[in-house]
Parts: structure tokens; C-alpha cells; sequence
């Protein structure tokens, strides 16, 4: 997945899932805070072409207060899916938040 189309589609179509509406809430976000994040910019962390459900990746972004967000993303036609939102763990991810820790 690349980013140009996922800045195309953060732009024209933006859906989320009961399961990502449920996690934005666990961590006090909103939906329009998770886009405004993206709209912000985003690095690609790791493709999944292979899912089962369909071509996915996981991206990082950052919230308006400083703290990483990582966005599980997917493609349905035209719409850009939120599949999953998570802060990430710093014992499970580098410091940048963009590589996992091995043994993880």
C-alpha cells in the first residue's frame, strides 16, 4: 500500500470500525482526532498484502499532544478503513516507534 494513496483516500473517504471506535474510546480519542493525526502526516511501519481480509498496513502518527499512535489501515473499494487504533508499547517497539523489539 502506498502513502500517496492513502493521503489520497485520508482525503476523500475515511471509514472506521466498531472495533477501532471502541479502542479510541479506550484510550480517550475520537474518530476526528485519529484523522486529524493523519492529516498531519504518517510514516509507514509494515505492509500486510497477505492479510486474509484484504491488503492492510500499520502506520504511525502522532496526537496532537505528542503521544504515537499507531493506525492498522485498510482499502474497501474506495474507502480507507481504520481498522485498529493502539498507543504503542514501549517495551514492545524502538523507540522511534517504528521497528518492533526482537523477541517481541
Amino acid at each position: 500500500m502506498t502513502e500517496a494513496r492513502l493521503r489520497r483516500l485520508l482525503m476523500t473517504a475515511v471509514r472506521h470500525t466498531w472495533h477501532a471506535l471502541n479502542k479510541e474510546r479506550e484510550i480517550s480519542i475520537t474518530a476526528q482526532d485519529v484523522e486529524e493525526a493523519l492529516k498531519r502526516g504518517f510514516v509507514l511501519v509494515e505492509d500486510y498484502p497477505d492479510d486474509p481480509r484484504g491488503h492492510s498496513c500499520l502506520v504511525l502518527t502522532w496526537l496532537e499532544n505528542g503521544r504515537p499512535l499507531h493506525i492498522v489501515c485498510g482499502l474497501h473499494e474506495d474507502t480507507l478503513i481504520i481498522i485498529t487504533v493502539y498507543i504503542p508499547s514501549e517495551e514492545e517497539w524502538e523507540p522511534s516507534f517504528r521497528t518492533r523489539r526482537r523477541g517481541t
